[in-house]
C-alpha cells in the first residue's frame, strides 16, 4: 500500500543503506525523532530492491558493505530514471579523496564522514531533502506551465479560427457573433483586433488587466502604438514580414505597460481575409509570462550554483576551469586552484546553531569574492569546503595575494547578526533583540597549479586537497603549495610497478614457508607459503606492499602461475629427499581466483612436478568469494574437484553469509590474527575465535589459528579445540633451505601445553 507522507506530516522519506547495526540504528533513530519516515537496508542488494516499490526522497549510502558496495549501488540507482533524481550522501569512514572524486562522479549529492555528527547528520539531510523538493516541485510547476502555455496556444489558434470564421459570417449569424463577443471578453489573455489599416477596433478585458490601458484608450488608434519594447528592431521588422507573407507570427516579445514596466509577453498575430483575399482585420493575442520566466530562471540558478551561498557549484565550476584553462594556454600564462576548508567549523554550528553557521557561510563567501581578482572563480563545494579557481601568471602573484587576503580577512572577523545573550535567555521575549557580533574563523588553503601540477580538473583537485591536508599539518590557519615531496607516495608506488615488471625473469622473487603446527600431535603438518621480494633497487619490499600494486597493475596472475610451480618443485624436492608427506598451502589473490586459467594452472603445476593434489592447500580471503559467491560457489567446486585443499583465510573481520558459507567446499577456516592477539584478553575476542571453532566443526572443517605469539594463545585455543596454529611462537616464515633443515631435525618447534 502506497504511503502518504505528507498526510502524515513527514518532513520526508529516508532511505539508510548501512551493514553495521549501530550506525543502522544510530541513523534511524536521529532521523525518525527529527520527523522523517525512515526505511532501512542493511546492504546494498535489498536497498536495490526497497526503491523498486517506492523511491525515497533522500539516500543515506554506505560506501564499504558487504556484496554490491555504495559505489556500485549508486551507479546503479543513478542509471535508472525511476531513481535517477534521487540524492545520496556517501557514509564513509575514510577520507580518501579519491571516494570523494568517485562518489561524485556517479553522482552522489555528498559525503558525511564517520564517526557522524548528529547535527551534521540532519542538517544535510533537512538540505537534500529541500533542495529535492524544490526541484520536484519547480519542474512540476515548469510542466504545468508548459502545458498551459500548450494548451493556451491551442485554444487561442481555436479561437483565432472561430474569430476569423465569426467576422466571415457576422452580417448573417448574429447569434454566432453574441457567442464569439462573450468568448473574447472572458478569455484570460489580452486580445486586440484592428481593422485592415491597422485602427484598433476592440480590446478585451484581460487587455485592460494585463497593459493596464482601458479599451476607450486604445479605441480608434494605430495598432503600432502597442507598446513593445522591440518596435522598430530587427524583431519587429521580422514579424511585419511574416505577416505579410504567411498572415501568421507568433513569439516572445518584451511588452511595455502603462506605468512604464516591461514584462515578457508570449505573443500571436493574425490576419483574417475576406472573401476576395484582401485583408481586413488583424487579431493580436498576448499573455504575460513573467511567472514561467522567474520559476525557469530559478531553475536554470539552481542548476549551477549553491542554493545557501548563490556561488557556482561543482558543475559551473568545471565549466569556468575550463574557460580559464583555455586561456592560459593562448597566453603562456597558468591557472591555480585552491581548496579552502573552514577550520573546526563544526564548533560554530554546536555553539552558536546550524542558522548563524549558515550565516557564517553567506559571510564566508562575500569574503571569497572580495578577496579574489577578477575572472576567478569562487564555488561552494557543501559544508565547509570552497573551491577558488585564479588565472594568474608564472609568479603566481594573484593567487598567494588572494590566500594571504582571505587568511587575513578571516582573522579580523566576520560580521554577523546573532541574538543577544540577555535577550535570548528570557523566555517571555518570543523574538530576542539581534545584535551584531564579529565571529572569528580561520582556514586552511591547499593550492595546485596548472599545467605544473596537473592538467585536467579532478587532477589539481586531489593534488589541492593533498596540500590542504600539508596546510593542517603544520598549524591550520595556513595555505600550501602543491609539491613533489607531497606526490612522494604516487612516485613510490610507480618505482615499484617499473620494478615488478620482469622480477620474476631476474629471479628476485622468494618463497618462505611458515610451519603449520598440529596441537594434538606437537608435529609439523605443513607449511603456508609466504611471498618475499627483494629488488636490488628498492631492497626487500613488504608483500603489503608489492601484491596489491601486482593485484591493481595486472601483474599478479604471472606472479601467482610462479608461487605454485615453485612451491609444487619444493614439495617433489622434500619427497624425493625422504621428508615425509607435507602440505603447503599458497594463498590466491581475488583476481587470480577469479582468473578462468586457474584451474589449468594448478592442475599443470602438480602434473609437472609429480606432486599429489592432497599435498597442495589453497588459500583464499573471505572479501574474494564474498564479492560475487555464486561465482566463488562454482570456482570453489572446480578447485575442490583436483583434489587440493581449500582454507578460507581472515575469517570473521569480512562480511560472510553462513547461507553461502555452507555451500562453499571449504576445508578449513582461518582465525585471523586481530581475533587471537586478544583472545585471552578481550572477551568479544575470544567469543569470536571459539564461534569460528564451533562452526567449523559443525560444518566438518579443520581449523587453523595464525598469528600465534604466547604460550597463553597456544593453551587457550588448544583448550577450546583449534586443531592447528601457525605463528611466531613457533617459527618466523623460513626460507626454502632453512625450513628443509627443520624438517630433517625432526622435533617439535615449541613444547605444547601437557
Amino acid at each position: 500500500m502506497h504511503r502518504d507522507l505528507s498526510e502524515q506530516g513527514s518532513k520526508g522519506e529516508v532511505l539508510i543503506v548501512e551493514d553495521t547495526p549501530a550506525s543502522l540504528k544510530l541513523l534511524s533513530d536521529l532521523l525518525t525523532e527529527a520527523g522523517y519516515y525512515v526505511r532501512q537496508a542493511p546492504n546494498g542488494e535489498l536497498a536495490l530492491w526497497t526503491v523498486q516499490s517506492r523511491p525515497p526522497e533522500l539516500i543515506l549510502l554506505d560506501v564499504r558493505m558487504p556484496g554490491i558496495d555504495g559505489f556500485e549501488v549508486c551507479r546503479r540507482l543513478k542509471s535508472s530514471p525511476a531513481t535517477a533524481h534521487v540524492p545520496v550522501i556517501f557514509l564513509s569512514a575514510q577520507h580518501d579523496t579519491d571516494d570523494k572524486v568517485r562518489g561524485f562522479a556517479l553522482g552522489g549529492a555528498d559525503f558525511i564522514a564517520k564517526p557522524f555528527q548528529a547535527e551534521e547528520i540532519l542538517a544535510r539531510t533537512d538540505a537534500q531533502v529541500r533542495l529535492g523538493r524544490a526541484q520536484l516541485a519547480l519542474a512540476a510547476e515548469r510542466a504545468h506551465l508548459e502545458l498551459r502555455v500548450h494548451e493556451r496556444t491551442a485554444e487561442l489558434a481555436e479561437l483565432a479560427a472561430s474569430l476569423e470564421r465569426e467576422v466571415e459570417r457576422r452580417r448573417a449569424n448574429e447569434d454566432t457573433l453574441r457567442l464569439a463577443a462573450r468568448v473574447f471578453a472572458a478569455t484570460q489573455d489580452a486580445i486586440v483586433i484592428a481593422d485592415a489599416g491597422g485602427t484598433i477596433v476592440a480590446t478585451n478585458p484581460a487587455f485592460t488587466d494585463i497593459s493596464g490601458y482601458d479599451s476607450s484608450e486604445m479605441v480608434g488608434r494605430h495598432v503600432s502604438t502597442l507598446q513593445t519594447v522591440q518596435h522598430n528592431t530587427s524583431a519587429y521588422h521580422a514579424m511585419m514580414a511574416a505577416l505579410a507573407g504567411h498572415g501568421h507570427w507568433s513569439g516572445e516579445m518584451l511588452a511595455r505597460r502603462k506605468n512604464g514596466a516591461t514584462f515578457p509577453g508570449l505573443l500571436s498575430v493574425s490576419t483574417v481575409a475576406g472573401a476576395n483575399g484582401e485583408v481586413e482585420n488583424y487579431i493580436v493575442v498576448f499573455m504575460d509570462i513573467t511567472e514561467r520566466k522567474a520559476e525557469q530562471h530559478m531553475i536554470d540558478f539552481l542548476s549551477y550554483h549553491d542554493a545557501l551561498t548563490g556561488l557556482p557549484n561543482r558543475l559551473l565550476a568545471r565549466q569556468c576551469f575550463d574557460e580559464a584553462q583555455a586561456a592560459a594556454q593562448r597566453n603562456g600564462q597558468c591557472v591555480g586552484v585552491m581548496c579552502l576548508d573552514l577550520d573546526r567549523f563544526k564548533s560554530v554550528n554546536d555553539s552558536y546553531g546550524a542558522p548563524v553557521g549558515d550565516q557564517a557561510l553567506q559571510a564566508v563567501a562575500r569574503l571569497l569574492r572580495s578577496c579574489v581578482p577578477d575572472g576567478a572563480t569562487v564555488s561552494r563545494q557543501g559544508g565547509d569546503e570552497f573551491q577558488i579557481i585564479v588565472p594568474d601568471d608564472a609568479q603566481l602573484g594573484a593567487t598567494v595575494a588572494a590566500a594571504q587576503a582571505i587568511l587575513a580577512g578571516l582573522r579580523d572577523g566576520l560580521p554577523l547578526a546573532m541574538a543577544a545573550a540577555e535577550g535570548a535567555a528570557q523566555a517571555a521575549q518570543p523574538s530576542p533583540q539581534l545584535s551584531t557580533q564579529h565571529l572569528g574563523l580561520t582556514t586552511s588553503i591547499g593550492i595546485a597549479v596548472c599545467p605544473a601540477d596537473g592538467s585536467t580538473f579532478d587532477e589539481l583537485l586531489r593534488n589541492a586537497d593533498t596540500a590542504l591536508y600539508r596546510a593542517k599539518e603544520v598549524g591550520r590557519d595556513n595555505y600550501a603549495f602543491f609539491t613533489e615531496r607531497m606526490d612522494a607516495d604516487i612516485r613510490a608506488k610507480l618505482a615499484i610497478q617499473a620494478q615488478l615488471r620482469g622480477a620474476i625473469a631476474r629471479g628476485e622473487f622468494e618463497v618462505h614457508y611458515q610451519p603449520q603446527m598440529c596441537l594434538r600431535t606437537g608435529t609439523m603438518l605443513g607449511a603456508e607459503a609466504l611471498l618475499r621480494w627483494h629488488n636490488p633497487v628498492l631492497g626487500q619490499v613488504p608483500p603489503n606492499r608489492f601484491i596489491p600494486l601486482a593485484e591493481e597493475y595486472g601483474l599478479i596472475s604471472a606472479i601467482g602461475v610462479w608461487v605454485l610451480d615453485t612451491v609444487c618443485a619444493q614439495i617433489a624436492a622434500w619427497q624425493a629427499q625422504g621428508l615425509g608427506t607435507l602440505k603447503v598451502a599458497v594463498n590466491l589473490a581475488g583476481s587470480q581466483f577469479a582468473h578462468d586459467s586457474t584451474v589449468a594452472s594448478v592442475e599443470q603445476a602438480l602434473r609437472r612436478h609429480g606432486v599429489p593434489p592432497a599435498s597442495l592447500g589453497l588459500e583464499i580471503t573471505e572479501g574474494t568469494v564474498m564479492g560475487d559467491p555464486d561465482k566463488a560457489v562454482a570456482a570453489l567446486g572446480r578447485l575442490k574437484d583436483i583434489g587440493v585443499a581449500i582454507s578460507l583465510d581472515d575469517f570473521g573481520t569480512g562480511y560472510s553469509s553462513l547461507a553461502y558459507l555452507k555451500r562453499f567446499p571449504i576445508d578449513v577456516l582461518k582465525i585471523d590474527k586481530s581475533f587471537v592477539d586478544d583472545v585471552t584478553t578481550k572477551a568479544s575476542d575470544a567469543a569470536i575465535a571459539l564461534s569460528v571453532i564451533s562452526l567449523a566443526h559443525n560444518l566438518n572443517m579443520r581449523v587453523i589459528a595464525e598469528g600465534v605469539e604466547t604460550r597463553e594463545q597456544v593453551e587457550f585455543l588448544a583448550a577450546h579445540g583449534c586443531d592447528e596454529m601457525q605463528g611466531y611462537y613457533f617459527s618466523r616464515p623460513l626460507a626454502a633451505g632453512a625450513y628443509t633443515a627443520l624438517l630433517r631435525e625432526k622435533r617439535l618447534l615449541n613444547l605444547l601445553p601437557e
